[in-house]
């Protein structure tokens, strides 16, 4: 098992590290020893991770102080003078250099109880430690333990990420051939109805009409959900290409794609100036139309007005200013009750062909690039006279639907203290 946990932790003939090389050099000081190791128990030899006093990394196992070390977990292994003890007096390490007289070795016990080694300190006269070096010793040797742990733990997180970035990437392959091979079918349908619709329309009856356009919007719709799913499997692949983004850019573009409707005066769009965020550009332009384009969606006046902006506030003193952004408009609001469906996909809170009909994917997209990027999204709860949507991009703690609220932001607005554009 020792073996096997040292193969595990993946420590045995590393480079040196200061952490190791700090406890030894404190061991020693406090010890007042020449000499100080951490030794790890191998199958064949005692390998020295960190030491000071010895120019040798390692030795034969059968010469190890620290092999009798470990048979006792919960004690030091104090030697006063080795060519006084029957174990020792005829070591080589001690009838040779080093040549040791004085040896006190902490066994280094993983959490499930398996001695690794020691960390020991070595005299070449006889003597003891005191109480004083002796708890010290241990509370240093539970730190040497404590920093071998962690290295295993942060081996099999390293191996835990490489296997699920596998995972990802068999996933992705697998939406990609699911999607081709499902689409292929469906748009056969499709095609097959409106052939069939064009050469035996004439002798069909209205109801029979009716059922075959209501295959073809079945399949239209069953290849944009299809394509939804593949576009959502994809988001979260593309974290690791961040750079800092412009999202008055982003909104101007959204304003360019919606030109039509603006300029017949039938949308406004109001932005504040916003700050640069840091992420990637093509998820945040998707982020940002997602939440307009809804606002437009789900209007039923004449008149559709959407607001931009943000506020920076600082949460809890000593942190860091959290900034949150708001997408506010006057549409038809989205019941209490039904607030906590609203990001689950493909969950629509009216009928399929309501309001332009769609797959109901895009909020829960709007999500997921959000925490993609490490943030949080929110429907405000006390807005009134539709939606305002929150978000931020960055890791937070705290009630963030308490601490930003639109009806909070009014009264800087009214008094023109914040702008819009």
């Amino acid at each position: 098992m020792r073996i096997q946990t040292l193969v595990d932790y993946q420590i045995l003939d590393t480079l040196p590290e200061q952490e190791y090389d700090d406890i030894v050099g404190i061991a020693a000081r406090i010890c007042k020893t020449p000499i100080a190791l951490v030794s790890l128990i191998d199958e064949n030899r005692q390998w020295f991770k960190a030491r000071v006093g010895v120019d040798v990394s390692q030795t034969d196992r059968s010469a190890a102080f620290c092999a009798h070390a470990i048979l006792n977990q919960q004690e030091v292994l104090s030697v006063r003078d080795a060519t006084r003890d029957p174990r020792f007096l005829d070591n080589p390490l001690v009838t040779g250099a080093p040549h040791i007289r004085f040896y006190a070795g902490s066994p280094l016990v993983t959490p499930g109880g398996i001695a690794l080694g020691t960390l020991c300190v070595i005299d070449s006269v006889p003597r003891e430690l005191s109480d004083e070096q002796m708890t010290s010793l241990k509370a240093l040797g539970r730190q040497t333990t404590s920093l071998i742990e962690l290295r295993g733990r942060t081996n099999q997180l390293e191996k835990y990420r490489t296997e699920l970035e596998r995972s990802n990437e068999a996933l992705q392959e697998f939406a990609y051939a699911a999607s081709h091979d499902l689409k292929q079918p469906i748009r056969g349908i499709g095609s097959l109805t409106e052939f069939f619709v064009e050469d035996y329309g004439d002798q069909l009856e209205d109801a029979a009409r009716e059922k075959l356009e209501l295959i073809r919007r079945l399949t239209d719709r069953a290849q944009t959900m299809i394509d939804q799913m593949l576009h959502y499997a994809r988001v979260g692949c593309v974290n690791d290409r961040r750079e800092s983004v412009d999202l008055n850019e982003i909104v101007g573009h959204v304003k360019e794609n919606l030109f039509t409707q603006i300029a017949s005066g039938q949308v406004e769009i109001n932005s504040m100036s916003l700050p640069p965020v840091s992420g990637e550009p093509v998820l945040f332009n998707e982020l940002v139309q997602n939440l307009i384009s809804n606002g437009i969606k789900y209007n039923d006046h004449d008149f559709k007005r959407i607001d931009i902006g943000y506020v920076t506030k600082q949460l809890s003193q000593g942190d860091d200013p959290v900034t949150a952004f708001f997408v506010a408009d006057n549409g038809i609001g989205i019941p209490e009750r039904m607030r906590s469906d609203v990001f689950t996909i493909f969950r629509r809170l009216h009928a399929a062909d309501a309001y332009g009909g769609g797959s109901g994917a895009g909020l829960t997209i709007a999500r997921k690039i959000v925490e993609t990027h490490g943030g949080n999204i929110w429907i405000d709860p006390g807005y009134q006279g539709g939606t305002c949507f929150w978000f931020t991009l960055e890791p937070s703690e705290g009630n963030l639907e308490r601490e930003f609220r639109y009806d909070q932001c009014q009264s800087q607005y009214a008094a023109g203290e914040v702008a819009f554009s």
